[in-house]
């Protein structure tokens, strides 16, 4: 009997520390991520000082959704909401072909996050929900060995994510365009992206992506507005 209860009480001892060990590992993460997301906060003021981008990663993605951070200042804003729809579509298109990419080398892998984009401006850093970057990830991973048939369901699953974050973010939605799912008349926002001169003053972007951005752009002005200080 006395050993039952000594090995009963063994039981919750190592319990106890498992319980313990996973308390404190989950505390060190949460103290990374909050250290984290104040040097990025850190780093986009900087960033937004010298090279006039605006926001960047997470702290980009809380302003476009409406939680705009305080301290952003109102050029700042202006500025990361224009260029937001090219780079939204960029950074889908990226992760549907890095899925592409290891599929084809017959590997699986989880998508960086948050990531730099190459823009027409110079490389942008971009942070989206982990679920839905690793939906669009596996589109593509799953996109190299699909039937026709499955393919309509990567099509379906591809477009709910994208048109998950456009809602998000009250872009207007943009028709998918990556190289796999491209009919012969489309061109990549990406391929267009890498056709626009590196200019610091350009402006360009694609015409899809640009009309949309037009025509959002007043009801985006007045849904997100800088902080109150």
């Amino acid at each position: 009997m006395s050993h039952l209860i000594n090995l009963l009480i063994a039981f919750g001892l190592l319990a106890i520390v498992v319980l313990l060990i996973y308390l404190v590992d989950r505390v060190n993460q949460l103290e990374r991520e909050t250290r984290s997301y104040a040097k990025s906060i850190s780093d986009n003021k900087n960033n937004s000082k010298k090279n006039n981008l605006g926001l960047m990663g997470r702290p980009l993605w809380d302003a476009m959704t409406g939680n705009v951070a305080n301290g952003v200042d109102h050029e700042t804003l202006k500025i990361s909401k224009d260029r937001y729809p090219l780079l939204l579509q960029l950074h889908i298109e990226s992760l549907f072909q890095e899925g592409q990419r290891d599929g084809k080398r017959g590997m699986s892998g989880e998508p960086s996050n948050p990531r730099k984009i190459q823009t027409p401006d110079g490389p942008i850093e971009s942070w989206l929900p982990q679920a839905t970057i690793n939906a669009i990830y596996r589109c593509g991973l799953e996109s190299v060995e699909a039937t026709q048939e499955s393919m309509l369901a990567i099509r379906k699953t591809l477009n709910e994510a994208s048109n998950d974050l456009y809602q998000k973010t009250g872009v207007l939605p943009v028709p998918v365009q990556a190289d796999l799912l491209m009919g012969p008349d489309q061109t990549s926002a990406s391929t267009v992206a890498s056709e626009i001169p590196q200019d610091a003053n350009t402006q360009t972007q694609p015409a899809q992506v640009a009309a949309a951005a037009k025509a959002n752009s007043d009801a985006a002005n007045s849904s997100v507005q800088p902080p109150v200080a």
